[in-house]
């Protein structure tokens, strides 16, 4: 017996006449209309969303990990005293989620994707949970038993080849839709119209921890605040496949003071036994050895420091190499298994509508962001309208023939202990105020990625000594000062297409996420000053039951998803 099928598996913009040379190859059965998901007063105000459907998920092929910094955390003061530092770092994590990736199968037109466009969407994580669950069969689904690291890693290979299952599909049939495709902003387009996009790891993480969502989800949310032991973050999991006398490694690592790394190796069935070993420094070359021993036993190291582990093989070895961290600073995280790995990565994309009316543009210079922040209830207001070329902004067209453009971004990354908190809107003057510090490795990647402006923020505080962040650019000094509320005042980092709400034109995304998974509504930190002072920019709990993450029970609803699952298998 199969589980339900997914009724998000496709949803129609329902706006426009179909382009029937690509809408021919799409089933009707994948066409199931879809609602939009409820606005989210921290996320933005969607357009609709078009899921990321089966063809076009063999089209992407696995999702493209992101390639995490692990030694972030060792700039950590410096990072969050600087303005300037900071926004160094938060450009080149863009350029590392806006890389491109090339597709996994030829499609009619040369070129690739960005790599945020290849993770994964609700429609993924159901097709792939479901499937998963099935597979767990009835004794594993009555004990609520995780999956194991190899069933994670088989069924997310099978959601590659899962259009194939499809009645009326066949290779030659996927041949066609993907030669269809032979336009840029139809390759832009591969993917669909995704809100919300995942990376591999915290993809993994939410399925490995669907036990834990489920009792959330049952029981409610737990308290704001628990003792307990510290926690920790998986830095990596790498498949290995050594021949004799071979060796890989990974890494660097930043442990802090009162850390601790743990390697182990999980052995394939048939894998012979190598040596694992842990060493200070940055490289293997020219690292201290630490701890040393066999691939049967784990290997451990103390912080303070940067670390590297090696595996080595004398006959054959195969398997996973696991590297954790313990440090007393990670937040509990009541209703994960866990905190989210460093390699976890989240984007909210804002998409809008680019057949008919202009974009709204939005000033960002000093006097401009003055004149909005001046009333706790103030919001975005737009100075102009454009038609930006796709040579301008990132643009897509979906099958039905609509095309869309990419307003905005929100970016989360796990590199940092409150994340690294991103968001990026295209601006008409990228090159002023919040782009003016651009770097070298965005603008290598030249139009669009070079239009868009950028803020960040790590914590809830700005410890920045300087209001003016330390900026070079005059204009981009007299915004960030603009928007400053003296040193131990609260940061700001705030997107006007996406940050829509009142009052979140003052917002610095860590005081909203803080909330996730906790029966709190996004909107409700901005309008509870009681209960969220400060329109909710203030960290008032250190229970973070979701590690920050909204999608679980708002948005895309993942944990309701995941029940409906579970009810639907009970008893069988």
């Amino acid at each position: 017996m199969s589980a339900p099928s997914t009724s998000t598996e496709r949803a129609s913009t329902g706006h426009g006449a179909a382009r029937l040379p690509r809408a021919a190859f799409v089933l009707g059965a994948l066409l199931t209309g879809c609602p939009a998901p409820p606005p989210s007063a921290c996320e933005g105000l969607g357009a609709g969303v078009e899921a990321a459907v089966s063809e076009d998920r063999r089209l992407l092929g696995e999702a493209d990990p992101y390639p995490a910094d692990g030694m972030l955390e060792a700039r950590w003061e410096a990072l969050r005293t600087s303005q300037r530092a900071r926004r160094a770092m938060a450009w080149e994590v863009v350029a590392r989620l806006v890389a491109p990736v090339a597709l996994s199968e030829a499609t009619g037109v040369t070129g690739a994707v960005p790599r945020f466009r290849t993770w994964y969407d609700a429609a993924d994580l159901t097709r792939i949970f479901r499937h998963a669950y099935e597979g767990l069969g009835s004794d594993g689904r009555a004990a609520g038993r995780r999956f194991t690291e190899p069933e994670l890693d088989d069924v997310f290979g099978w959601s590659t080849r899962a259009i194939l299952e499809v009645p009326g599909w066949s290779l030659d049939r996927f041949a066609a839709y993907a030669a269809s495709i032979d336009e840029e902003v139809e390759l832009g387009g591969v993917g669909g119209l995704t809100r919300i996009a995942m990376s591999p790891d915290a993809t993994r993480h939410l399925m490995r921890s669907y036990p834990d969502i489920l009792r959330c989800f049952a029981e409610g949310s737990p308290p704001a605040f628990v003792d307990g032991e510290p926690g920790s973050i998986r830095l990596a999991r790498e498949p290995i496949a050594l021949g004799p006398c071979a060796a890989r490694s990974v890494g660097p690592y930043f442990v802090a003071t009162g850390g601790r790394l743990e390697a182990r190796f999980e052995a394939a069935a048939g894998s012979g036994l190598g040596t694992l070993r842990v060493l200070s420094g940055t490289s293997v070359g020219t690292g201290t050895e630490v701890c040393v021993g066999t691939t049967a036993e784990p290997c451990e190291a103390e912080g303070p420091g940067p670390f590297v582990v090696e595996v080595a093989s004398e006959t054959t070895l195969a398997g996973a190499l696991v590297v954790t961290h313990t440090a007393p600073d990670v937040a509990p995280v009541g209703c994960l298994d866990g905190a989210f790995p460093l390699g976890a990565a989240t984007v909210a994309a804002e998409w809008r509508r680019a057949d008919f009316d202009p974009l709204p543009t939005y000033d960002t210079s000093a006097a401009a962001i003055a004149g909005h922040i001046t009333s706790s209830g103030a919001t975005w207001t737009p100075a102009g309208e454009a038609m930006p070329s796709p040579d301008e902004i990132y643009t897509m067209r979906v099958p039905a023939g609509s095309t869309f453009w990419l307003a905005g971004l929100h970016i989360r990354t796990r590199e940092l202990r409150h994340w690294v908190n991103i968001t990026l809107w295209w601006s008409p003057t990228p090159d002023e105020t919040f782009g003016a510090d651009r770097s070298a490795s965005v603008e290598a990647l030249g139009a669009p990625w070079n239009q868009y402006a950028m803020c960040v923020t790590i914590e809830d505080v700005e410890r920045d000594p300087d209001p003016t962040g330390g900026a070079e650019d005059p204009g981009l000094a007299a915004a960030l000062e603009a928007v400053n509320e003296s040193v131990l005042g609260s940061s700001w980092c705030s997107n006007p297409y996406i940050d829509g709400a009142p009052g979140l034109v003052r917002s610095n995304c860590v005081g909203c996420h803080q909330h996730a998974f906790t029966g709190v509504r996004p909107g409700e930190t901005v309008m509870d000053e009681l209960r969220y002072p400060d329109l909710g920019r203030t960290f008032v709990r250190n229970n973070v039951p979701a590690d920050g993450f909204w999608g679980i029970d708002a948005g895309d609803d993942i944990a309701a998803m995941m029940q409906e699952t579970v009810d639907y298998w009970a008893g069988r």
